[in-house]
């Protein structure tokens, strides 16, 4: 799910060839999450032939470029719940990038779910602090520190989100 969205939110935007993709892919989810030419044409043949995207011979390699029945796979990505595991962050990074192609009330649901996530990433840690300060322990003592670090991460993203909002709300984003 989250490469096929990925990818599919990129071609939104234009059409790209393998190189732009990978690119653009690591955009969202940062430096160390680069995604190799081994997932990505693999994934655009899949795309393709399902009829999500098609792809021209151009120069030296293919352009991928999103049909209908891609736009449509892309929305259904969007709406659709994002799991709980490692990459949950992850997928909510590559909805952000992507969610100028929703309604602004389906941007705000985003921006509400992910707050909810914040804060369920905060009692999270703060009950495994509570747990390891439950015994004196100097590895408890060190532990606690790093998980306080997910608490203080949690807490500016959720001051971003509000700040988010409010733009959003002020209509502060710029038309192309």
């Amino acid at each position: 799910m989250m490469n096929e969205l990925n990818v599919l939110s990129e071609l939104m935007e234009s059409p790209k060839n393998g190189y732009q993709l990978q690119k653009a892919l690591q955009m969202p989810v940062g430096p160390y999450r680069k995604v190799s030419f081994g997932v990505i044409y693999p994934l655009l043949d899949r795309l393709a032939k399902a009829g999500a995207i098609e792809l021209k011979a151009s120069g030296d390699g293919k352009i991928a470029t999103i049909t209908p029945a891609g736009r449509e796979r892309f929305m259904a990505l969007m709406a659709d719940p994002i799991p709980k595991g490692a990459h949950t962050d992850d997928i909510y990074r590559i909805k952000l990038d992507a969610m100028q192609h929703l309604p602004l009330s389906d941007q705000f649901d985003l921006l509400t779910m992910y707050r909810a996530e914040q804060d369920r990433v905060i009692a999270h840690s703060q009950e495994n602090i509570d747990r390891l300060n439950a015994v004196a322990k100097i590895d408890h003592w060190y532990a606690a520190q790093r998980i306080r670090l997910h608490i203080v991460q949690a807490q500016a993203t959720l001051e971003w989100i509000s700040d988010f909002q409010t733009r959003l709300e002020k209509g502060e984003v710029p038309h192309a």
